[in-house]
């Protein structure tokens, strides 16, 4: 039996060339502003010995990178959130000119809390029984503009089984015109921004928005404990800009379901990698298995309690910030997710859907997850002798939400 790997491009990126100084330059301020991104919360101040040394390190690198990047405007909107929170009010009011100056608007505090961290106004408006409206944003992709991204196999019917389990009056029991689908060349970065624009207008806080979404995601050359983005079909690989600027970003998408997603249950689901720096590691095995950079950390099965930096990236973390939110992926980090011809599927949605038929949509999310994680790992390791372990983390009252429950009008 072939064996196909579904994701992981560190390979590719590794060798994808940097096009001019300006780029190269940018390569590494764009990777600061990732992992500043991802680190900020709304408890980090200034105001503890821990807190101000990781204030001053972001401070510090974010202005390394505008001097590396001077024209990139995001890079000096999180210079002035960050030195403004340590009081440096003249670096912050310099950040601020130069915000002005290259015309950036789209501007909130980052160390605010989200708007999804506030839970219900009463305790009765906590039950799934009080989902009125349930909407769903459903993406695969196999193909990709830039042809040094490898095709995938079924990404796309990966998607379209989803979208009929959700349509199922049987299974998931959404109305077929809340679901929006976008398959390859209708899943550009704008297409999907776009999608959850609609969400953000439409998903009032007594509904459901389920997010799922199948093809590559892209490891972070430097970090071990998840990637950046994912692909979309218009990624440009020229150079780490045009990879940060057409790709969407993890953290930008996590900050989206957080703060202009009123639906207070969200339940994301990623059928991608989530790998690392794992290209070193890479022995014959994982290349005769055609793995692109994808090696495991543990020496064996990772165990149900491992911390969960290793499950998922920084910005997926901060998803536990908010309140009602559920994140479901394929994958630990560093391993890679795999397809299967036999299934034609990738393991982790076959078996995500087989459980999900098995109880007609109506078992909670913590319940079912156990189930589904067992059996992607049993049977990844039997057909393949490779380690593939999902991973679920959600925030308060999320591990409760039932993907299948009727609407209440």
């Amino acid at each position: 039996m072939s064996k196909v790997p579904l994701m992981g491009l560190l390979l590719i990126l590794a060798l994808t060339p940097v096009s001019s100084a300006q780029s190269d330059g940018c390569r590494g301020a764009l990777d600061v502003l990732n992992r500043v991104k991802e680190e900020i919360t709304p408890n980090l101040s200034a105001n503890s010995e821990m807190g101000k040394r990781r204030l001053e390190v972001m401070q510090s690198s974010l202005e390394n990178g505008t001097h590396l990047c001077k024209d990139f405007p995001e890079l000096w909107y999180y210079r002035m959130a960050v030195s403004q929170r340590l009081g440096l009010e003249k670096d912050a009011s310099y950040a601020k000119f130069k915000i002005e100056e290259l015309r950036y608007d789209n501007r909130f505090d980052p160390f605010s809390l989200p708007p999804a961290a506030e839970p219900p106004p009463t305790s009765a408006e906590t039950s799934v029984a009080r989902i009125l409206q349930k909407w769903a944003l459903v993406v695969g992709i196999d193909n990709f503009e830039d042809k040094r991204i490898p095709a995938l196999h079924y990404s796309v019917k990966d998607s379209r089984d989803f979208v009929d389990f959700l349509k199922d009056p049987q299974g998931g029991r959404f109305d077929s015109t809340h679901i929006e689908h976008l398959e390859n060349e209708k899943a550009t970065l704008v297409g999907i921004r776009e999608g959850l624009g609609r969400l953000r207008a439409s998903a009032q806080p007594d509904d459901l928005v389920v997010l799922y979404l199948s093809g590559h995601g892209s490891p972070r050359d430097r970090d071990p404990n998840g990637v950046s983005y994912i692909l979309t079909h218009d990624t440009n690989l020229d150079d780490s800009a045009t990879l940060y600027a057409t790709s969407l970003q993890m953290i930008d998408l996590v900050q989206q379901l957080n703060r202009e997603i009123k639906a207070r249950h969200v339940v994301l689901i990623l059928d991608t990698c989530f790998s690392g720096d794992a290209i070193t590691g890479l022995g014959s095995r994982e290349s005769s298995l055609g793995s692109k950079g994808i090696a495991p950390v543990w020496p064996n099965d990772p165990p149900a309690d491992a911390p969960a930096s290793l499950s998922f990236s920084e910005a997926l973390q901060n998803l536990k910030i908010g309140y009602g939110r559920a994140v479901i992926t394929a994958s630990r980090a560093n391993e890679a997710s795999w397809e299967s011809p036999t299934l034609q599927n990738g393991y982790f949605t076959h078996f995500l859907l087989e459980v999900l038929r098995e109880s007609h949509g109506n078992e909670s999310l913590d319940h079912l997850f156990s189930r589904v994680r067992t059996v992607v790992s049993s049977r990844v390791r039997t057909d393949l002798g490779a380690s593939q372990n999902p991973s679920f983390e959600f925030s308060e009252s999320a591990g409760s939400i039932v993907i299948g429950v009727a609407e209440t009008m």
